[in-house]
C-alpha cells in the first residue's frame, strides 16, 4: 500500500471460518476511503486454509496485508506483531469474527485528531445484550476523561479501542503473550490508563459490533479451576504494580473492587448456586485469599447492595448460604410499563414506571425498621449477615432510570431523554418497595448522538441501575398504532408482538399509510388520479412524502403506482394515480426510505377506473352453515346458466 494511512486495523485471526467475511464486508463498506486505512491480518498458525483465504482477499485489496506466524495460542502475539507492522498514527484492534459500523474509521480518525487522544474508547454494541457497555457513553462525548481520575470511564475494557501508535511504543504497552493469557485486554488497558494524558470517549457514533458466538474464549474457563484464580492473582498484582503511588490511588482501589465484584465474586457466587460438586468448597480458599490481599473488610460497604452481603459470606466461608443467596437474587426482575405515549412536535413522549418484582410477580419487599430500610432475605440466608450489610437506606440516590431505543437489525442502543426519580413506596406497615418513575422523550431526528435514527424498527427498552446491580426489560405498553411524519419521514409508534413499545421507521412492521385511518369504500377520483384520506397521520407543518403503491394481482405482474402523502393539519391524504387494469388486487405501500410491506388492504379497480378499497381483515365473517348454503346456491346458479345456454344453442 502506498501513501500514508490514517488508521491501521489489526486483526488476529485463527480459523475464523465464515465470520471473517463479516469483518471484511464491514471494512469494504467504510465511509473512510480505502486508501486512508490499512488492514493488517496476522494468521496465528491456523491449521486449515485460513491463510490461503486471507491471501486471496488481500490480492484484490491494495490496503490489506497478511502475515502468518507460528501458532501462539492466544490473540496477544498476533496483535503485537500487527502493531509492529502498522504504519498509521492510530491502531484499532478488531477480532476476526466481529464487524465495524460503516462510519467507524472516519469518525474515529476525526475525533482522535480533534481531541489529541492517546486512547479513544468508542461506542461498542453486543449482539446479545441491549444495554451492555453503554453506561460510560450515556452522557455523550468526553474529550478527556483523565482529569476526572475515573478509570471506569475506560470501560468496558475490551481491546476494540483506538490507540495512538507512538504512545504504545513510547511506553512499551503490549498484550501479554503466551498460551491462554486470560484478560489480556485488561492488562493492556490498565497500562494505557497509567500512561495516557488524553483518553477520549466517543459516544455519538457506533463503532464496533461484538458478535457473540459459542466460540468465545471467555466461556472456556471459570472459578472452579486453578487457572482462573492463578491468572486473577497475576492480574491483581499487575494492577497493584502499574497503578502505584498516590496519583493512582483511586484508580487502584476502584480496579481492585471492580475485579473482585465483577470478575471473581459474580462468577464464584454463580458457581456456588449451580454446582453440585466440590468445586465451590475447593475454590473458597482462593477467593478468601484475594479478599485478604486486595479488599480490606472496611471497604466492603463500597461494593454495593448485592456484592457486600455476598462478600461477607465468602469471608465467613458460608458456601451454601452464598449459593442460596445467588439463587434467591436470580428471581428478582424489573417490569417497565409505559403510559400516556404520544407524538408531540415530532418527538415520541410518554411516562415510564419501573418496579422490582420477584418470581411470583409481586413487588420486591424491603423492611422498614427504626427509620432504616433493609433487604428482606430468607431467615437462613440472613442469619450470618450483619444488619448493616443489608441496610439500603442511603442508596436511593444510586438509582438511575434509563430508556433507550434499540435496533434489532443494527444492534445499536441510544439513550432517550429521561427525567426520573425513585421513591420507597409503602406496600404495608413496615414494608416498602423501590419504584422508579419518569418521563421520556425520543426524538427520531436527534436520538442517534444528535443525528437521525437510521431507517429500522426500534424497540424501546428500559434499565434501572441500583448501586452495583441493574435490571432491564422492554417498555410494555398497550397503544393503537400512531403514524406520524416527524421531519418529513414515515414513523409509526405501536405495540409489537411482545407487548413492547416500538417505533417503525422503515415500514418493516407497520405502515404509515395502512395505519393512517384508511376507510373501505370508493375512493375519490379514478385510478388515473385518486385520493385516499389518512386522518390518523400526525404531522407538523405541510409535508409531501413520496409513497409507492403496489397493486398485486392473484396472477400476473404487479403494477406500481406513484403517490404522495400530503399532510396538513386539516386534510392529510394520499394522492396517487397510474395505469392499472380492472381487477382485484392486494395493496402494499412503501414510503420513501422504507421497505415494501403488504398491508391488510385490497382494492377493486372497476372497468370504469373506480378504486374501491376493502379492509381484508375486518370484513364480517359468515357462519359456516349459511356460508355453505350460499356457496351451494352460487354453484347451482352457475350450472343452471350453463345448461340454459347449452339448450339455447
Amino acid at each position: 500500500m502506498s501513501g500514508n494511512p490514517r488508521i491501521s486495523v489489526v486483526i488476529a485471526a485463527y480459523s475464523p471460518g465464515d465470520g471473517f467475511d463479516r469483518v471484511m464486508a464491514s471494512l469494504d463498506s467504510q465511509t473512510l476511503p480505502q486508501d486512508e486505512f490499512e488492514t493488517i491480518v496476522v494468521d496465528d498458525g491456523s491449521p486449515d486454509d485460513t491463510f490461503d483465504r486471507l491471501s486471496a482477499l488481500a490480492a484484490s485489496r491494495p490496503n490489506m496485508r497478511v502475515e502468518r506466524i507460528e501458532n501462539s495460542g492466544w490473540p496477544s502475539r498476533p496483535r503485537n506483531v500487527g502493531t509492529d507492522l502498522a504504519r498509521a498514527p492510530y491502531v484499532l484492534y478488531v477480532d476476526h469474527d466481529d464487524k465495524l459500523y460503516p462510519d467507524a474509521l472516519r469518525r474515529l480518525a476525526e475525533y482522535a485528531d480533534e481531541t489529541g487522544a492517546d486512547v479513544v474508547s468508542a461506542k461498542e454494541q453486543q449482539t446479545r445484550s441491549v444495554w451492555w457497555g453503554t453506561m460510560p457513553f450515556r452522557n455523550g462525548n468526553v474529550a478527556n476523561a483523565v482529569p476526572g481520575g475515573d478509570i471506569h470511564q475506560l470501560m468496558p475494557m475490551i481491546p476494540h479501542k483506538l490507540y495512538r501508535r507512538a504512545f504504545l511504543a513510547e511506553h512499551g504497552i503490549r498484550f501479554p503473550e503466551g498460551k491462554r493469557q486470560l484478560w489480556e485486554d485488561i492488562f493492556f488497558n490498565v497500562a494505557a490508563w497509567r500512561h495516557a494524558k488524553v483518553v477520549s470517549l466517543l459516544a455519538d457514533t457506533p463503532v464496533y459490533l461484538w458478535v457473540l458466538t459459542d466460540k468465545n474464549n471467555s466461556s472456556s474457563y471459570g472459578p472452579g479451576g486453578k487457572e482462573f484464580w492463578n491468572r486473577l492473582d497475576v492480574l491483581l498484582e499487575f494492577i497493584d504494580r502499574t497503578l502505584d503511588g498516590e496519583d493512582f490511588a483511586r484508580a487502584r482501589q476502584d480496579e481492585f473492587l471492580h475485579q473482585w465484584r465483577g470478575r471473581a465474586l459474580k462468577r464464584f457466587s454463580k458457581l456456588c448456586g449451580t454446582a453440585d460438586d466440590e468445586r465451590p468448597t475447593r475454590s473458597l480458599p482462593r477467593a478468601q485469599s484475594v479478599l485478604e490481599r486486595y479488599v480490606p473488610e472496611e471497604q466492603d460497604p463500597l461494593l454495593g447492595v448485592i456484592a457486600w452481603p455476598h462478600t461477607v459470606l465468602v469471608r465467613a466461608g458460608r458456601v451454601d448460604q452464598l449459593g442460596d443467596l445467588w439463587r434467591h437474587e436470580q428471581k428478582v426482575q424489573a417490569r417497565f410499563t409505559g403510559s400516556d405515549v404520544r407524538w408531540d412536535g415530532g418527538v415520541l413522549e410518554g411516562r415510564v414506571e419501573a418496579r422490582w418484582v420477584g418470581a411470583d410477580g409481586r413487588p420486591l419487599r424491603l423492611i422498614e425498621r427504626d427509620g432504616r430500610i433493609y433487604r428482606d432475605l430468607p431467615a437462613d440466608i440472613a442469619a450470618p449477615l450483619p444488619p448493616r450489610s443489608l441496610d439500603v437506606t442511603d442508596t436511593l440516590d444510586s438509582f438511575v432510570l434509563r430508556v433507550g431505543a434499540h435496533s434489532r437489525t443494527e444492534y445499536v442502543t441510544w439513550d432517550a431523554e429521561v427525567d426520573g426519580t425513585t421513591v420507597w413506596e409503602r406496600l404495608a406497615p413496615g414494608v416498602v418497595t423501590p419504584v422508579s418513575r419518569g418521563t421520556f422523550r425520543a426524538d427520531p431526528e436527534r436520538l442517534a448522538g444528535g443525528r437521525p435514527l437510521v431507517e429500522s424498527v426500534w424497540e424501546l427498552s428500559g434499565i434501572v441501575h441500583w448501586s452495583d446491580t441493574a435490571r432491564s426489560q422492554g417498555v410494555k405498553v398497550k397503544i393503537p398504532a400512531m403514524p406520524a411524519l416527524p421531519a418529513r419521514r414515515a414513523a409509526v409508534a405501536y405495540t409489537n408482538k411482545a407487548g413492547t413499545l416500538g417505533i417503525d421507521l422503515n415500514g418493516a412492521s407497520r405502515n404509515v399509510v395502512g395505519d393512517g385511518g384508511l376507510h373501505g369504500g370508493r375512493a375519490q377520483g379514478t385510478i388515473d388520479a385518486f385520493v385516499l384520506p389518512v386522518p390518523k397521520v400526525q404531522t407538523w407543518g405541510s409535508v409531501r412524502l413520496p409513497v409507492e403503491i403496489r397493486f398485486e394481482p392473484r396472477r400476473g405482474d404487479a403494477h406500481l403506482v406513484a403517490g404522495t402523502l400530503v399532510t396538513d393539519p386539516n386534510h392529510p391524504r394520499l394522492e396517487a394515480g397510474g395505469a392499472v387494469p380492472p381487477g382485484r388486487y392486494l395493496l402494499s405501500f412503501r414510503a420513501e426510505g422504507g421497505v415494501e410491506r403488504l398491508g391488510r388492504w385490497s382494492a377493486h379497480v372497476t372497468r370504469r377506473g373506480a378504486v374501491v378499497l376493502h379492509d381484508t381483515h375486518l370484513r364480517p365473517r359468515r357462519s359456516t352453515i349459511p356460508g355453505l348454503q350460499a356457496e351451494a346456491r352460487r354453484i347451482a346458479g352457475g350450472v343452471r346458466r350453463r345448461v340454459l345456454r347449452w339448450l339455447g344453442r
